[in-house]
């Protein structure tokens, strides 16, 4: 699910409430919005931004192909194969249908990268309505100045740079969402570290209303992955404003931003030192009529959320804190799918702390929970799980002989 968030879905303030207002009086109203965030940010559109007001099944018809377009079947299969191996999801769960079913329902209004154009949510009510579309009209700043569609472009940049620039873009559209509704009063919520911290801590409880069923039945690996760009998106920007960055200093940054969830979680790893990813490649494993159908860098935030399933926060965050790279992938062929990984850490104490952490989560899981093997070298930490566990040890075998890391 981490991977998918280049839909841009924006869970805030959502609420049930009367039929939306008319189309037209929704699209005076962006305008509207669209002048007050030019002058917000003193950032002005190049060229006119397409709007148009769609119904929900619009919406969901929207989604699905952006996960045809984005991802393919194969791909989405792949990935909920991954986590299933990896005990973040249920193995019976239809992961494609779920996670269309998801995004369809917390979706409020979006802007489209690929057709630049904003999506105006039909049904939302009128008191909501300006708000949602100061943080998708921003979007449509951060693509036109600043290239941020190319910024979620999942064949260019590895899935957890995908999910840091997703960050990025959330982070920063969501501070002029909220700094746009106290736009008179002259508030800028990143000069309150108290302020900020309070609204990322609310994230998840909006996202907990009864009025989303479909979320209130979503494995939690689904709701962190969902909510991360917004909230830890939103700690990186107010980070980096009480770093000393000032607006235009932000504004730079999307030349140059950041390059895995490490940097996301970490800010200081992004500013002033920069932490830079070391570059970790495993070539297929080569079995006879097995393909590779997902592959890409998991990320600390992945790392994280693998323990964290099972075990408590602090030993999560402390036990995922070490990393520095990884190349993780799935492998699908007749005698079952295997998920393996080859990741680096800073030391090799950071590596047998996670080693540690993800046996302690993995005799936790459920029987059947299938096999993980797991090989240690140094700082470099191989493991894979499979249900057959000596096509995990194979795995392991293939990845500590084959497996090339070039530390930064």
């Amino acid at each position: 699910m981490s991977w998918l968030s280049p839909l841009l879905v924006l869970l805030l303030d959502l609420v049930g409430g009367p039929a939306g207002p008319d189309p037209k009086e929704l699209e005076v109203m962006a305008q509207r919005a669209l002048a007050r965030v030019e002058k917000l940010r003193g950032q002005k559109l190049s060229k006119p931004l397409k709007m148009g007001v769609k119904d929900k099944e619009q919406i969901t018809g929207f989604i699905q192909g952006r996960l045809k377009e984005e991802y393919g079947p194969e791909k989405v299969r792949g990935e909920g194969e991954l986590l299933k191996l990896q005990g973040l999801l249920p193995t019976e769960l239809d992961y494609g249908g779920f996670i269309t079913r998801l995004l369809a329902e917390q979706v409020a209004g979006f802007y489209d990268h690929t057709r630049q154009e904003l999506h105006i949510a039909a049904w939302l009510p009128i008191f909501l309505q300006e708000p949602v579309m100061a943080h998708e009209i921003f979007h449509a700043v951060q693509d036109q100045e600043w290239g941020g569609g190319k910024l979620i472009d999942s064949k260019v940049y590895t899935h957890d740079a995908v999910l840091a620039h997703a960050a990025l873009l959330e982070g920063d559209a969501t501070v002029v969402m909220f700094n746009y509704q106290q736009m008179e009063l002259g508030v800028d919520i990143t000069e309150s570290p108290l302020g900020i911290s309070a609204i990322a801590a609310s994230l998840p409880m909006q996202m907990a209303s009864p009025q989303f069923p479909v979320m209130a039945v979503a494995p939690d690996y689904l709701k962190q992955s969902l909510i991360f760009p917004y909230q830890q998106g939103l700690l990186f920007i107010g980070a980096l404003r009480r770093g000393g960055m000032s607006w235009a200093d932000v504004r730079k940054i999307y030349d140059d931003p950041p390059a895995s969830t490490e940097q996301i979680l970490h800010p200081e790893r992004y500013h002033p030192t920069r932490d830079v990813p070391s570059a970790v490649t495993v070539p297929p494993l080569g079995w006879a009529d097995y393909k590779r159908t997902w592959d890409g860098t998991a990320g600390e935030f992945h790392h994280r959320q693998i323990l964290l399933s099972k075990l408590a926060l602090t030993a999560a965050i402390a036990g995922a804190a070490g990393w520095d790279g990884d190349l993780t992938a799935v492998e699908e062929g007749p005698g079952g799918s295997v998920a393996y990984t080859l990741s680096t850490w800073d030391t090799a104490e950071d590596a047998a702390e996670f080693a540690k952490a993800l046996k302690e989560a993995q005799a936790l899981r459920p029987e059947p929970r299938g096999h993980l093997v797991m090989r240690q070298r140094d700082a470099d930490l191989a493991y894979a799980f499979a249900r057959d566990e000596g096509q995990a040890t194979r795995a392991v075998d293939h990845l500590m002989q084959n497996g090339v890391v070039t530390r930064r």
